[in-house]
């Protein structure tokens, strides 16, 4: 329908054949045409010729207009699957970023969480190390001060014996200086063992019962006297037992305080370690994210400019198929006009026309 309203119009245009050819000749492929026209028509049956050189032409055209048509049409079908490619990877590129970006704060917070507890741990093994100084300095001072006491006991107990033995020289016929003895042994036991000790009552009591004369003068009360000093040293015995008892339990527990917090200090380092590794792992994990995110950053960014530079070039190349399109539809024209022309309208006038155009 187009082609038959296409040939109407040129029919009325080759109504006024010399304008129509004056137009030609204003296009670059039209003078190439006449200039071409004009040499033929100096041979013999030149119409002929130049209808068949014509419509050879036509469909040529037509042919380089389909085929320009079809591998534009391919190349924009290639920029559309270009360009579908791109946004997919850059789909995916925005899905994996969020899905990296999505696991990094529970990242930080496990690494943060595994360091406090590092520093946690440290901070108790500091703790137990500083307990078990402050226990060996309590046990060194609680065993000088049972050392002390048990010092104290035996020379309470060695000077009981000998307070015994001269308080026995009263007993005899001839107790000689035995009192004046008696009473600096008593001094002296005082001063020296019983300042401290919960036998210093009844030890001073003893030595002065012992220096009285009412006491002394009596060897029966002597005796009682002796015996009461002979359970006092078994008493005296038997509280150096309970101390001695006590210091072997109290450095026994002391040492099992040592062991186990030795131990505690053992497992805590264990677990110290454990713990770096985790966080050296999760360190390790934190940054792999944080790289793929900015790595999938870089892709979609990369693809933005790939996209950008394609339909540039896209664009580019059908704006230049399109211009191709219209110039060949142009030398279409003129190519229908010259045959419409040679087929129903040539004759003398028009040869002449030819000749005289100027291309």
């Amino acid at each position: 329908m187009k082609f038959i309203i296409l040939v109407t119009l040129l029919i009325c245009t080759l109504g006024q054949q010399p304008e129509f050819l004056q137009q030609v000749a204003q296009n670059s492929f039209g003078r190439q045409i006449l200039q071409t026209i004009q040499l033929e028509l100096t041979q013999e049956n030149a119409a002929r010729q130049i209808y068949t050189m014509l419509n050879k032409l036509f469909y040529d055209l037509r042919d380089e207009d389909a085929r320009s048509s079809k591998a534009n049409g391919e190349r924009q079908a290639q920029c559309a699957d270009q360009f579908s490619l791109i946004n997919q990877i850059q789909e995916k590129a925005v899905v994996a970023k969020a899905d990296y970006e999505r696991q990094i704060p529970g990242k930080q917070e496990e690494l943060t969480n595994k360091l406090s507890q590092v520093e946690q741990k440290n901070a108790e093994i500091q703790r137990n190390d500083q307990l078990q100084i402050n226990l060996s300095e309590q046990r060194r001072k609680d065993h000088q001060l049972y050392e002390q006491k048990r010092d104290e006991l035996i020379g309470l107990i060695n000077g009981l014996k000998q307070a015994q033995q001269i308080i026995r020289q009263l007993q005899t016929s001839h107790p000689g200086g035995a009192l004046v003895q008696l009473k600096d042994h008593h001094e002296q036991l005082l001063k020296n063992y019983a300042q401290n000790s919960e036998f210093k009552s009844i030890t001073s009591l003893l030595m002065e019962l012992c220096s009285d004369a009412k006491i002394h003068s009596d060897n029966d009360n002597v005796q009682v006297i002796v015996d009461i000093i002979n359970d006092l040293i078994e008493s005296i015995y038997d509280v150096q037992k309970r101390e001695m008892y006590a210091e072997d339990w109290a450095e026994k527990f002391f040492q099992q305080d040592l062991i186990r917090l030795q131990k505690e200090n053992v497992r805590l380092s264990g677990q110290i370690a454990d713990d770096q590794a985790a966080a050296e792992f999760a360190q390790q994990r934190l940054e792999d994210l944080q790289q793929q995110a900015l790595l999938q950053q870089i892709i979609y960014d990369n693809k933005e400019v790939e996209r950008k530079s394609f339909d540039v070039a896209c664009k580019e190349d059908n704006n230049a198929a399109e211009q191709a399109r219209v110039s060949r539809n142009e030398q279409i024209q003129i190519v229908l006009q010259l045959l419409e022309l040679f087929e129903n309208n040539f004759n003398d006038r028009t040869r002449a026309a030819l000749m005289e155009i100027v291309v």
